[in-house]
């Protein structure tokens, strides 16, 4: 659950972003998971769904591998878009708690090294998403 106030907006990145509507500080927590709104998936239940919707939850949600869980962030949490540079730091896998890498002013848009949040991306590459997209 983002635990700062944002909106969606048009990416230069990629399609849709998640923009900051109020600054953040340095190390300020930004995204935490929270049952109450973010889902959780397991690879048996996603193996069962329509290919349709497994295909919008390989998009965009985060794999924990060692758990074999998908985690879905239920508000625009999961529009970050992915830099190598990100602004945003994930103090781990899925379940990470996500802080503000350095100061961040009202308008930027978050992003994250999905590498570092998403067991996919790390052991399967960024191509992971691609065949799979659903105009993300």
């Amino acid at each position: 659950m983002l635990m700062v106030r944002t909106e969606l907006r048009a990416s230069d990145i990629h399609g849709i972003g998640v923009f900051l509507v109020e600054p953040v500080r340095a190390g300020q927590l930004i995204w935490r998971f929270d049952s109450r709104i973010d889902r959780v998936f397991s690879d048996d239940e996603l193996e069962d769904m329509p290919e349709l919707l497994q295909s919008f939850l390989r998009t965009y949600s985060t794999l924990h591998a060692d758990l074999r869980l998908w985690v879905l962030c239920g508000d625009n949490g999961r529009h970050f878009n992915h830099s190598d540079e990100p602004n945003t730091r994930s103090l781990g896998i899925a379940f990470g708690d996500d802080v503000a890498a350095y100061d961040l002013p009202a308008g930027t848009e978050l992003t994250s090294d999905y590498r570092t949040i998403c067991d996919a991306m790390r052991l399967e590459g960024m191509d992971f998403i691609q065949p799979q997209s659903v105009n993300a």
